[in-house]
């Protein structure tokens, strides 16, 4: 009796095995080198990089037979660092895995959009305070950050490496516009914090069953 082959589904990368992956496509390096190389491209603003975590990327990548080690790196008295190299499975993985990055469109759960959801409960002039002090601090990041992407592009980076930083440039303008709007609206009574409720969006009061017994 034949046996029918079993495909196992290829290993679902994390970010940052994904990142550990990308800097191995120019060379092999130990795990230090790759955190080291990991924080010059600042990809610290994409996921938390810490040693643990990339360690703990490069034991994974390895068992996936995605990485393999090459050999060892001795730098005068320091203890010996083992090198690794991407393999021909790593790079298919990490060229699949960055596909599925930019076209998938999962569902996200930031923080700000349920302070939203929520700050109508309280005082028109705290919510205003707030929204307030959120676009001062947007616009203050956004404008450090266009000064340093500015930098590195008039010194020769590649605009298509940087896409992830203009797209978060444009997504914080974006922001701060609707800020500006929200909080004029807010500012002239366009947005109203005293609206009553219609019958309709009433919620009925829920009974308890003490109360009817």
């Amino acid at each position: 009796m034949t046996v029918p082959e079993t495909t196992v589904p290829a290993p679902r990368l994390s970010p940052t095995a994904t990142l550990v992956l990308a800097v191995l496509l120019d060379q092999p390096m130990h795990p230090y080198e790759m955190l080291v190389r990991l924080r010059k491209r600042r990809d610290d603003r994409l996921v938390r990089l810490n040693p643990g975590a990339v360690y703990h990327a490069v034991d994974r990548l390895e068992r996936d037979g995605l990485v393999e080690r090459t050999g060892v790196d001795r730098d005068g008295n320091r203890p010996e660092r083992t090198v690794y190299a991407i393999t021909d499975a790593g790079v298919a993985a990490h060229h699949d895995r960055t596909r599925d990055l930019v076209r998938e469109t999962p569902p996200e759960y930031p923080a700000f959009p349920v302070g939203l959801a929520l700050v109508h409960d309280l005082p028109r002039d705290d919510a205003l305070a707030l929204l307030r002090e959120r676009r001062a601090a947007l616009a203050a990041a956004t404008d450090g950050a266009r000064e340093r992407l500015e930098a590195v592009v008039a010194r020769g980076l590649p605009r298509r490496v940087l896409l992830d930083a203009d797209f978060e440039l444009h997504r914080t303008a974006a922001e701060i516009a609707w800020l500006d709007a929200t909080i004029a609206d807010v500012e002239s009574g366009a947005l109203s914090w005293t609206e009553e409720f219609a019958p309709a969006f009433r919620f009925p009061r829920t009974t308890s069953p003490q109360e009817t017994s």
